[in-house]
């Protein structure tokens, strides 16, 4: 995962309160459920399922607290909040998101945020698990999952903070992809005085259009009425994704199983129609139709209207690695892969039906329905963030375009409109307002939020060692301080691909400039494992 964590600043000295005795502590609508003072050395996280959590060890002396956010009746929002000590502190407050639609904290992450001296913040969302049953006539935990809970905890998180420190932060940020990129822009739109800085990493953030998509993606890859035999089975997805890295890898000048500029890629998949009888390296004329209707993306029956873009070329199963298996474990719910992946969005969330059969969803009266019913709860696609930038407010997203989840153009839809709302005559002008305070990196051969052929480890934070470099170039979260606190805007960052081992530990096989967009990297010359040789250069579309 791309992490956001940096080493602190000279600490602030300040004279804490006595942790225990934050348990009295008088916030609106909050209770502290508990607050202990945590010993350095090795921190152990809660079990969960029965099995024991992960250790994390050269953990500093930090004061754990816990509370319940109670914005309105029926709401109960857990949080975190870990305080480095007080001549630790870097002064600065750092919220992680969360993934999913579950209430598991990214404990790792908040480990690495007090390791570097930043007061940890995390939210359980308001629900427990991460079935979407906790919604069930019960309207009010929709509402703190969808677009309440972040703000919730980080207001009850600062008057925490002053309390202990008797200060309150100089800084604060929040860092998250998937649901966590989905919450950061939801925070960017309608809470724009909660963060000073924010990272959104493949956001989910178009939420009822995304479930659209996985619907879309399941009745295309199934016959009528017949939910158990796919049309395309996922034994052959690497081999479509190899025909498709032999058809585009090679469009940024250098041959590394990384498509760099997919929407330049004119692979159709067409090309691997079996001449005869099907075999294991070819694709029947019902397979290839499945195929062109997942990467064209769902529309409106009626008006042909794109409701959400498709999948890209080269996500299709992330190098034939089971353990990244690409669309296999999402154009299906791989607990009930006899039903499309959070049909339970529409079954309880929406329709209230708990029989209700996608197989009569109306791709045209049925898409109007969702989107008055749901959009407005969980949909963070308003393009007007200028509270947030007038406030002085930074912004970082990223997308691999490897994504098999979320349809990497959805971010660039985004980002675009956005831009579409900056100062100046015409689109470069108006791009280069937008980048004063808001860019969107788009990397070559990662999948859903990390991981992939590409060189996509573009932080070390996470990692048990200290970083290699402490360069703003290598690290995202490190980039943004900088932006914030010291003016200074990111430009390329530079991804890594390790061959073996992970982060620092591992071997560098090969690095490449992360360029902002719209720009794209392409080879100039020289070692072709060297970020070096590359430069950022336009992108080009068909």
């Amino acid at each position: 995962m791309i992490a956001t964590a940096i080493g602190a600043f000279a600490p602030h000295a300040a004279q804490a309160a006595d942790c225990e005795g934050l348990t009295a502590l008088d916030l609106p609508n909050v209770e502290i459920r508990s607050a202990s003072p945590v010993a350095p050395g090795t921190f152990s996280e809660p079990s969960r399922g029965g099995r024991p959590g992960d250790s994390h060890d050269n953990v500093p002396a930090f004061c754990r607290v816990a509370g319940i956010a109670s914005p309105e009746a029926g709401s109960r929002i857990g949080f975190e909040v870990w305080l480095p000590a007080p001549d630790a502190w870097s002064q600065r407050l750092h919220m992680i998101g969360n993934g999913g639609y579950g209430s598991n904290l990214y404990w790792a992450q908040l480990v690495a945020r007090v390791q570097r001296g930043d007061v940890a913040v995390a939210t359980d969302t308001g629900h427990s698990g991460s079935s979407l049953t906790f919604g069930i006539d019960n309207p009010v935990a929709i509402v703190d999952w969808g677009n309440r809970a972040a703000h919730a905890s980080v207001v009850a998180a600062k008057g925490v903070v002053k309390a202990y420190y008797g200060r309150p932060q100089r800084w604060s940020y929040f860092s998250g992809s998937s649901t966590g990129g989905h919450q950061a822009l939801m925070l960017a739109q309608r809470h724009p005085e909660d963060f000073d800085g924010i990272i959104a990493g493949a956001p989910g953030n178009n939420r009822t259009a995304l479930n659209f998509q996985f619907m879309w993606n399941f009745l295309s890859n199934h016959r009528r009425g017949d939910n158990s035999t796919q049309i395309v089975p996922n034994r052959k997805l690497p081999m479509i994704r190899r025909a498709v890295v032999a058809a585009c890898d090679a469009d940024d000048g250098v041959i590394d199983g990384v498509i760099t500029e997919p929407l330049k890629c004119g692979f159709d998949v067409g090309a691997l129609a079996c001449p005869g009888a099907e075999t294991a390296n070819c694709l029947t004329a019902e397979q290839v139709a499945t195929m062109r209707a997942i990467y064209r993306g769902p529309r409106n029956a009626r008006t042909g209207e794109q409701l959400y873009p498709g999948l890209t070329l080269g996500s299709e199963g992330m190098g034939g690695d089971e353990a990244n298996p690409g669309w296999a474990d999402f154009w299906a719910n791989p607990d009930k892969p006899d039903e499309p992946q959070r049909a339970d969005f529409f079954r309880y969330w929406v329709f209230k039906d708990a029989n209700w059969n996608w197989w009569n969803f109306d791709w045209d009266k049925d898409v109007d329905t969702v989107q008055r019913v749901i959009a407005p709860v969980v949909n963070a696609t308003d393009p007007d963030i200028s509270a947030f930038r007038a406030r002085g407010g930074k912004l970082i997203m990223f997308m691999g375009w490897d994504d098999p989840v979320g349809s990497s153009v959805e971010a660039i839809n985004y980002y675009d409109s956005v831009v579409a709302r900056g100062q100046g005559a015409d689109e470069a002008a108006r791009l280069a307002d937008t980048q004063s305070f808001a860019r969107l990196y788009m990397i070559p051969g990662m999948g859903h939020t990390a991981g992939g052929p590409g060189a996509t480890h573009v932080s070390t934070a996470t990692r048990d060692s200290a970083p290699p470099v402490e360069d703003a170039r290598h690290d995202m979260g490190l980039a943004l301080y900088d932006w914030v606190e010291r003016g200074t805007a990111p430009e390329a960052l530079i991804g890594t691909h390790f061959s073996s081992g992970t982060g620092a530990t591992g071997t560098v096989q090969f690095q490449r400039p992360i360029c902002v967009y719209p720009k794209v990297a392409r080879y100039a010359g020289g070692d072709p494992n060297s970020a070096e040789s590359f430069r950022c250069e336009p992108a080009t579309r068909r």
